[in-house]
C-alpha cells in the first residue's frame, strides 16, 4: 500500500475514533442489541456493525485498510482500537462519563426542539433538531431518538452531507466475548505506532 494510501487509511482509522468517543455519553445501561451501523460522508459510504451491552460498545469497520475494530468498556475506563489483521491494538484512557447514547446529542447543543415523530427501521422515534457551535456560528443537526431504546438510532447534518445511522437493529443477548481482547495481540504504544501499522 502507498504512503497516500497508508495516511488515508490512518486518518479514517482516527476520524472514526474521534466520532466513537465524542458519541458515547448519556445513559442506555438497559440497552443491549446489535445492528448495522451506515455512515454516508459526502460521497463516501462506510457500512459497519455496533454492539451493545451493560454499557460497553464494539463497532466494526471494514475499509481499504482492512478491519477496524473499536472496543469502549467504561467499566474498565479503557478504549481499545484493534487491527485484527496487523494482530495489533491500542489502548487509550477513557476520559468521557460513560456509559452513553452512542449516537449522542452533544451536551453543548443550544436550541434543542422536538419537530415531530417519524416511525424509523422498525421503532417510534422523536425527532429533533439542534444547533451546534461550529467556527463562529451554529450548524444544524437532527437526531432520531427511539423512545423504547431510549437513545438516538439517527443523526443528520445537511451542512456537512453527514449521517450516521443505525439499521437492522436486533434486540438480543451480545455474547460477553465481543468486549473483551483477542489473545496473542500486540500492543502499541502510540497513534504513529497505530497509523504505521494501517498498510
Amino acid at each position: 500500500m502507498t504512503r497516500a494510501g497508508k495516511d488515508s487509511g490512518a486518518r479514517w482509522g482516527l476520524w472514526w475514533l474521534g466520532l466513537l468517543i465524542l458519541g458515547v455519553s448519556g445513559a442506555a445501561w438497559g440497552a443491549e442489541f446489535s445492528a448495522q451501523m451506515l455512515v454516508k460522508d459526502g460521497v463516501k459510504t462506510m457500512p459497519g456493525k455496533i454492539y451493545v451491552r451493560d454499557g460497553k460498545m464494539r463497532q466494526e469497520f471494514v475499509d481499504e485498510a482492512g478491519q477496524t475494530i473499536t472496543v469502549v468498556r467504561p467499566d474498565r475506563k479503557v478504549v481499545w482500537v484493534i487491527l485484527p489483521r496487523q494482530r495489533t491494538y491500542m489502548e487509550m484512557p477513557l476520559k468521557i462519563k460513560l456509559p452513553g447514547q452512542f449516537i449522542q446529542i452533544p451536551p453543548q447543543a443550544v436550541g434543542k426542539r422536538r419537530v415531530g415523530q417519524e416511525w424509523m427501521n422498525g421503532y417510534d422515534t422523536e425527532k429533533y433538531e439542534v444547533r451546534l457551535p461550529v467556527g463562529r456560528g451554529l450548524e444544524k443537526q437532527t437526531y432520531w431518538v427511539a423512545t423504547k431504546l431510549a437513545l438516538p438510532i439517527k443523526m443528520e447534518c445537511r451542512e456537512r452531507q453527514f449521517s450516521l445511522e443505525y439499521k437492522s437493529i436486533r434486540e438480543e443477548k451480545v455474547p460477553e466475548r465481543l468486549f473483551n481482547l483477542p489473545p496473542g495481540l500486540k500492543k502499541l504504544d502510540s497513534i504513529g505506532g497505530f497509523a504505521d501499522q494501517v498498510e
